[in-house]
């Protein structure tokens, strides 16, 4: 199903930058993009449109960066984020599958080319993944995906020696390479771990995985380099592991596509907004992962708003 494009203001998740003052909600209405800050005790209405619609695909330039583009007709979704026809379109599929095909677009093969780092990230219900990320996104990388803890345990001169090491610990040290970001959100109000015992288990699956790793053969001819290297988690996430850890986390308990929403942001992770609707109420979750392709309008919030005004607390 196509839809008229021009009108429509489509949210394209949370992103993260060393060099930016919080967290940003990427929104993009065709070419034109906003960025909403998501800044700590920040007020907000939040407008979400019920029906999902395509974010359109990447292309990757000669020099290795790369270019988002919209989808041309605007096609409704069922699932996921792409339309058939801008998964065809997409370059960046190709990152992930480049070190058994060897094929690959030149500006994908440029981004491959630096030194790339595997990581091994717990989430607050335990589930621990190993995973890669490139220079340019090593501290954004584990903050996108809302790692609770995280070790670095091997640097490589590129993408491709990386991805070997990352489907050999996945093979014979049975660490995943996908978590569900529903899991994700669960692990964080369910209260089943606390930091100590998280961080315990994240050291052994990386101390585990490095062994493996020391064991292999030749390991320097790729310019492997093994790390003990502990992710450092950015301040705006500390308050909501600060809650989890405490027992204070509660669920968001409605669905948000096709709602409205006030909300006091208190802290972000990953794709994930704890908020609450002003002093003295509850801490909760909301999955903002519910907010990508959908349409998404922000206004400020003045003045005191109590919890039962909004029909998702």
């Amino acid at each position: 199903m196509e839809f008229e494009s021009a009108a429509r203001q489509l949210c394209h998740g949370i992103s993260f930058s060393e060099h930016e003052k919080a967290p940003m909600l990427r929104l993009r209405k065709v070419e034109e993009w906003k960025t909403e800050y998501l800044e700590l005790n920040r007020s907000l209405r939040m407008d979400v449109g019920d029906l999902k619609f395509c974010l359109g695909y990447i292309t990757m330039n000669k020099d290795g960066s790369r270019n988002t583009l919209p989808c041309p007709k605007t096609k409704a979704l069922r699932t996921g984020t792409q339309c058939d026809s801008c998964r065809r379109l997409d370059h960046s599929k190709f990152m992930h599958h480049f070190h058994k095909t060897g094929e690959a677009p030149e500006g994908m093969r440029k981004y491959l080319e630096q030194p790339h780092f595997l990581y091994v990230a717990s989430f607050a219900h335990g589930a621990t993944k190993v995973g890669t990320t490139s220079t340019q996104s090593k501290w954004t990388r584990l903050a996108q995906q809302g790692a609770v803890v995280a070790r670095y345990i091997a640097r490589a001169n590129d993408g491709t020696a990386i991805r070997v090491l990352e489907d050999l610990v996945t093979e014979h040290v049975s660490l995943t390479q996908q978590v569900r970001q529903k899991s994700k959100v669960k692990g964080l109000v369910s209260w089943e771990l606390d930091h100590a015992q998280l961080d315990a288990i994240n050291e052994q699956a990386a101390n585990k995985a490095r062994d493996f790793l020391g064991a292999q053969r030749g390991l320097d001819t790729y310019g492997v380099q093994l790390r003990d290297q502990v992710w450092q988690q950015p301040a705006f996430a500390q308050p909501v592991i600060d809650a989890w850890n405490n027992k204070t986390l509660h669920a968001w308990n409605s669905s948000l596509p096709g709602t409205t929403a006030n909300l006091r942001i208190r802290g972000v992770i990953g794709q994930s907004i704890m908020a609450d609707s002003g002093e003295g109420t509850t801490l909760r979750l909301l999955d903002a992962a519910e907010l990508k392709t959908r349409e998404v309008q922000l206004q400020e919030k003045y003045g005191e708003f109590h919890e039962e005004q909004s029909a998702l607390f």
